[in-house]
Formats: C-alpha cells, sequence, structure tokens
C-alpha cells in the first residue's frame, strides 16, 4: 500500500502535477479549484458546468490519458454542443477523451457513451472522421469542429474532474 501510494505521487511529481498530501488526497471528494484540484477550473456555458483542467504542453494520447488517470480524472468529455463551446473558447488544438480505439468507426467517449453516426454528428469538419492510412484512432479540436488523428501524435490536452 505504502510503495503504491509512493508510486502515485512520485508519478504526479515527475508529469507535472503537484503531489497531493497522502492524507488528504481524495479525488472523489476534493473540490474543483481548490486542494489536490487547485489547477482545475469552473468552465460555465449555458446549464452546463465543468470541472477542467488545460495542459500547456503536448503528449501522446496514451500519455496525456495517463495523466489525467493518475489524477483521480479523465480526458475532457465535449458530448454536448454547450460542451463544445467550452472546448472552442481554448481556440487550441487540443486532445479530448473521445477515440475509437476499441472498433474502428465506433467512437466512445470516455464516460463509456457511444458517440453514434460520427460523422451526421455535426461536431465533426466535414468528412470526417476519415481514419487516414488506417492510423487516426484518436480526436482533437482543431479550428471548432473536431478530426480524428494518430493516438502516437502529440498535442495539447485536457483532463476534465467529474462533477
Amino acid at each position: 500500500m505504502f510503495l503504491s501510494i509512493l508510486v502515485l505521487i512520485l508519478y504526479a511529481t515527475i508529469i507535472g502535477g503537484q503531489a497531493p498530501p497522502i492524507d488528504t488526497f481524495d479525488p472523489a471528494h476534493d473540490q474543483c479549484g481548490t486542494g489536490f484540484f487547485s489547477d482545475f477550473k469552473i468552465e460555465k456555458e449555458g446549464d452546463v458546468i465543468m470541472c477542467l483542467r488545460w495542459s500547456s504542453w503536448p503528449n501522446t494520447f496514451a500519455g496525456a490519458k495517463k495523466y489525467c488517470l493518475v489524477r483521480g480524472t479523465r480526458l475532457g468529455v465535449f458530448n454536448t454542443w454547450d460542451k463544445m463551446k467550452i472546448l472552442q473558447r481554448q481556440n487550441n488544438v487540443t486532445l479530448i477523451g473521445l477515440d475509437d480505439l476499441q472498433t474502428e468507426g465506433k467512437f466512445i467517449w470516455h464516460n463509456g457513451e457511444h458517440l453514434e453516426n460520427p460523422r451526421a454528428s455535426g461536431f465533426f469538419i466535414l468528412n470526417e472522421p476519415s481514419n487516414s492510412e488506417s492510423v487516426e484512432d484518436c480526436v482533437i479540436l482543431q479550428g471548432s469542429l473536431l478530426n480524428d488523428v494518430p493516438c502516437t501524435m502529440s498535442y495539447l490536452f485536457v483532463c476534465e474532474k467529474e462533477l
């Protein structure tokens, strides 16, 4: 137990996060913008409220996903138009929590929800997702809409703490 806590603290410190105090870290109950989540910010659009941390450095899908998971969070899920507006305000190419890694063409948000008919959803750039060269399984915001890209490329990313 002690070794796993030590590894968590060491890993969080190495990848840019602050090490949480061992006796107070509780990702299920710590509040957005305070304590361990002091670098997360509340973002609002319409009736939607999200707790997000925008990276200031690029990472691959695997690295970004691991960074978020170690912090008790996930890559951001922007599955409604109000949430997409929050994502679009950042005006950056940003890796998000949507991929078709399990089954080609079946996109799954990182909250487990399926994105039915991605091309008709309105979320993606025209003629995307395309799975160009059969290697595009991860999703970024590009401009104001989504695009599928190789998971091995590095992008800025966003972590989301569920509220």
